[in-house]
């Protein structure tokens, strides 16, 4: 499933309980309400693995770290997980810059389901 959100563009795909969403564009206010969207309609699954492949992102900002942060939080308490994958060497940057390079899952590449 593709979905356009502001200028941010999510593709979906599941794989028994495991989800992969590629993210491209920019993580904006839309993109990120659409975001959390998509994360609620995968709490009542449980279970799984969440993948987010950030490959395809032009732009991540404090509050689209902010929404990555509170969906793997959500997650957490339905016992499935949050991964992020293909990490661009500006994410990795603000994921050390504020301090949070331990707080999430990140892997080289980027796991299909």
């Amino acid at each position: 499933m593709r979905v356009d959100a502001g200028a941010l563009t999510m593709s979906v795909r599941r794989s028994g309980e495991d989800v992969l969403i590629e993210l491209s564009g920019e993580l904006d206010t839309a993109g990120r309400l659409r975001f959390r969207e998509q994360i609620g309609e995968l709490l009542g699954r449980g279970g799984g693995t969440v993948t987010v492949d950030v490959a395809g992102l032009q732009l991540i900002d404090i509050p689209g770290l902010a929404a990555l942060l509170r969906a793997d939080l959500l997650l957490r308490r339905v016992h499935s997980e949050l991964r992020i994958s293909s990490p661009t060497p500006a994410f990795a940057a603000l994921l050390r810059e504020t301090g949070l390079d331990g707080r999430l899952r990140v892997g080289e590449g980027s796991r299909r389901p």
